[in-house]
Parts: structure tokens; C-alpha cells; sequence
């Protein structure tokens, strides 16, 4: 049996991984990384719903990917050739990312957020700040 997840290859909203480390597939939305400041502390004038434990997860993950630590792999996506529909070719690319990468697929979990996650962040003071510096 095989299960996957079929998205547009260049949509890039959410970006799928591998953490070797914790034996975890994981993925992390492209307005994640608005949360946080270059020393990824969270913005002033952000709020986010995640939880300490997801957020220092999370925290850790993007410092590991920004790092290129090894342990962390990032999913290959395809394009939409000819073979992106055929299940056969699909068995084999998964087949092979898993054995190159030494992934036991009956071991590894999938980093879930049970709870529903919201991200506020409140441009209308930067966008004052910076009207003000204009002028």
C-alpha cells in the first residue's frame, strides 16, 4: 500500500521533511517563518496559537534547516511529467528516497499539530513606523 500527497510542484506554501534525528516526517508553512525575527524570536506585534512545545519545535527545525544540518532531509517533489500520475514510478522514487536515506517507514511518525494553529501578525504599526520614517 502506498500513501502520498500530491501537490502542485511549484506551490510552495508548505515544505515537506525528514528529521533523522527524531525519526519524524514534518512539514512547515511558509508564513511560519513570518513569526520570527532573524534570531528567530518571535516578531513583536505577533501572536500565534502553537503551543510552547510546537513552537520550540518548530524554533528548532528552522534553525537545523537555515544550519543545513544533516539530519534534517527535505522531500523530493516532481514536476507534472508523464510519470507524475504513474503509481509504479512513484513506488519506486519513494522507495528509493526511503532506502538512500535509510528511513524504516514503519517507525517513523508524523509530526502532528493537534490543535488548530492561528498566526496574527499586526502590520499597522510597522506600516506607521515606516510612514513616519518617510517623512
Amino acid at each position: 500500500m502506498t500513501t502520498g500527497l500530491q501537490q502542485p510542484a511549484d506551490k510552495l506554501s508548505e515544505i515537506f521533511y525528514y528529521d533523522k534525528r527524531d525519526n519524524e516526517f514534518f512539514s512547515i508553512l511558509v508564513t511560519d517563518y513570518f513569526m520570527f525575527d532573524e534570531n528567530l524570536n518571535l516578531e513583536k506585534d505577533t501572536t500565534t496559537t502553537y503551543s510552547k512545545d510546537n513552537l520550540e519545535t518548530l524554533i528548532d527545525r528552522i534553525q537545523r534547516i537555515e544550519n543545513k544540518d544533516i539530519t534534517i532531509i527535505s522531500l523530493p517533489r516532481h514536476d507534472n511529467s508523464i510519470n507524475a500520475d504513474n503509481i509504479q514510478f512513484i513506488s519506486k522514487q519513494v522507495e528509493s528516497f526511503l532506502n538512500l536515506n535509510s528511513i524504516n517507514i514503519d517507525t517513523a511518525t508524523i509530526w502532528e499539530i493537534e490543535e488548530i494553529v492561528s498566526i496574527t501578525i499586526d502590520l499597522k504599526n510597522e506600516r506607521e513606523l515606516e510612514i513616519k520614517k518617510n517623512w
